[in-house]
Parts: structure tokens; C-alpha cells; sequence
């Protein structure tokens, strides 16, 4: 694409931006993340027709993107720690470390229809704080449930049905919780979550068990960025240990690398434990496939460069 074309249009959609009255509620910070999105929305419509000329499996551009991304997710082995899958079989379970959490506090972000993780995690104890905007009901009940119907998403782009982590996180009381164990699969707003999460924050999880979608969109220069922002982000407070291939969707090569289109990461908390190199090949017996109808991905050690 030609740099000045994306530069000559960055500069009129800024320049429509701030012609733009904002809400005077919003932060300086907030004003300027909302000029942010909206040039990343505009660089994104460009980029659209010029698809076929960057393509996600082959281009070298590509691979310097997956090489800056795929890092921060090869995953270790936690010394002294054993793992365990909770939840359901298939879809909706999820392979953490065997752990209590000295507050017994859980957040589970992205709903549907299943809540076996949460009942399992109330069964242990846990108050699980459970968010979802699509549904109207919990499919299931329990005393340590604590349901909105809210969704989750970065707080520069909290509004109306949808609100930020930290935002929660005060109203629930849990500013000064330092070992939560947080379950996130939100179609997609983990980046926007993540790419704004601050060093606090993301310190408040012992564990981090996210479902990452959109890996077959990483040839976009504005959701690399965003990717790039999340796990930058995340790797500064947290370890991988455990990796797993969504096999609802097959495989795409991104820049010659192999890679599911979404990926379910387990994270720990780097104070936590010392890692070692891992030994594991995923996906473990402890996995299952998503789709038991289809071929579970085969991922190997998940370590490219």
C-alpha cells in the first residue's frame, strides 16, 4: 500500500476527528484513545482492497509480524505445579495450574450458554463475577454468582452495554485483590482489553485463561498493533504454560508459520512459580478438542522463534 495515500488519509480522518464535538464527560485520555480508534477504523477500510497483494500466508512482512507476536506465547513449564482441566468436556473447559487462591474471587467474561468453569470454581469456594451482554439469563444458577449483563471491552471504548475490567473490578470492591483468576472469551475484545490494561491491573490475576481470536487477520497493520500492544502487555506480568488450538476453525499459515485461528492461552503470574523450558507437546491429555467431530490441532511444542 502506498504510505501516502494511508498517511494523506490518516491526516483528513484526524482532521474530521477533531472538528468532531466529544462528550464533555470523557478524559483528555479517553478523547485521544477515541481519535486513535477511529484513524485504526479508517487505516482498516483501506487496507481492505489491497488484501491480495499482502497475503497472510506467504508474505515476509507477515512472518516479521508473527515473529514479534508468536514469542510471547510460547509457552513453559511452571516448576512444582501440577495442572488440571476444569469445566466441561469439549468446548468450556479450561487446563490451569492446580492452585488456591488465598481471595477465592473468579471472573468469567464471555458467557453463552455454559457456566461449567463457574460452577466448578463456586463448588471450590470462589464468588465468580460473570459478564455477558448477549444473554438474557444465566443457563444456570448458583449462591457465589454474581451476573451482569454487561459486556467487556477496553475502557476507552466503554459504553452503553459494554464497560471496562478496571471499572468493574472498583465497583465490585476488588481494587486491593491481588489473586484473582480470570476466564475471558469475548470474541475478539481481549485485544482491546489487554492493549489498554495497565501493570497493576493485569498484577490483580494469578491466572489468565483467555481464548485469542483473530489470528487470521494479523496481515491488518491496526490489529497487529493491537495484538502486539495485548501481549507486550501481558507477558510483562505473566508466563504462558498452556496452549491449545480451537478446532472449530482449521489452521492458517501466517508469514509460513502454522497457527489455529484462535487460541486458548493459559497465563500465570511470573511471581508465582519459577518456568522452565517446556517439555510438553500440545495438544496434552489433559486437552480435548472443541469440535469433537473434528481433528484436534496438532501444535507441537508452539515454539517458532
Amino acid at each position: 500500500m502506498n504510505e501516502d495515500v494511508v498517511g494523506n488519509a490518516m491526516q483528513n480522518d484526524a482532521a474530521e476527528v477533531s472538528k468532531t464535538a466529544v462528550q464533555p464527560s470523557l478524559t483528555p485520555h479517553q478523547k485521544l484513545k477515541q481519535t486513535v480508534k477511529k484513524l485504526e477504523d479508517r487505516v482498516e477500510k483501506l487496507e481492505r482492497p489491497f488484501k491480495e497483494l499482502r497475503l497472510l500466508s506467504l508474505d515476509p512482512g507477515v512472518q516479521n509480524m508473527a515473529a514479534e507476536l508468536f514469542p510471547h506465547m510460547a509457552p513453559a513449564d511452571p516448576t512444582g505445579l501440577e495442572f488440571e482441566r476444569v469445566g466441561r468436556d469439549y468446548d468450556g473447559g479450561y487446563v490451569m495450574v492446580k492452585r488456591e487462591s488465598d481471595t477465592k474471587v473468579a471472573y468469567s467474561l464471555g458467557i453463552n450458554r455454559d457456566v461449567s468453569w463457574d460452577i466448578t470454581m463456586a463448588e471450590r469456594g470462589y464468588d465468580v463475577y460473570q459478564y455477558d451482554h448477549t444473554i438474557s439469563n444465566l443457563p444456570e444458577s448458583h449462591p457465589r454468582f454474581h451476573w451482569k449483563k454487561l459486556g467487556i471491552t477496553g475502557k476507552s471504548q466503554a459504553t452503553g452495554d459494554l464497560t471496562s475490567l478496571e471499572q468493574e473490578l472498583a465497583a465490585n470492591g476488588h481494587s486491593d485483590t491481588c489473586d484473582i483468576v480470570l476466564k475471558i472469551d469475548i470474541e475478539g475484545h481481549e485485544w482491546e482489553v489487554f492493549s489498554e490494561m495497565s501493570r497493576d491491573h493485569l498484577s490483580k490475576f494469578s491466572q489468565i485463561l483467555v481464548e485469542c481470536h483473530s489470528f487470521k487477520k494479523l496481515n491488518g497493520l491496526a490489529k497487529f498493533r493491537k495484538m502486539r500492544q495485548s501481549l507486550r502487555n501481558l507477558a510483562e506480568t505473566h508466563q504462558v504454560i498452556h496452549v491449545h488450538g480451537n478446532n472449530n476453525s482449521p489452521m492458517v499459515v501466517v508469514g509460513g508459520v502454522p497457527t489455529p485461528q484462535t487460541l486458548e492461552l493459559t497465563w500465570l503470574r511470573r511471581d508465582i512459580c519459577e518456568f522452565a523450558p517446556c517439555t510438553r507437546i500440545f495438544p496434552t491429555e489433559l486437552d480435548q478438542p472443541n469440535n469433537p467431530n473434528f481433528a484436534d490441532h496438532k501444535l507441537g511444542r508452539f515454539s517458532f522463534f
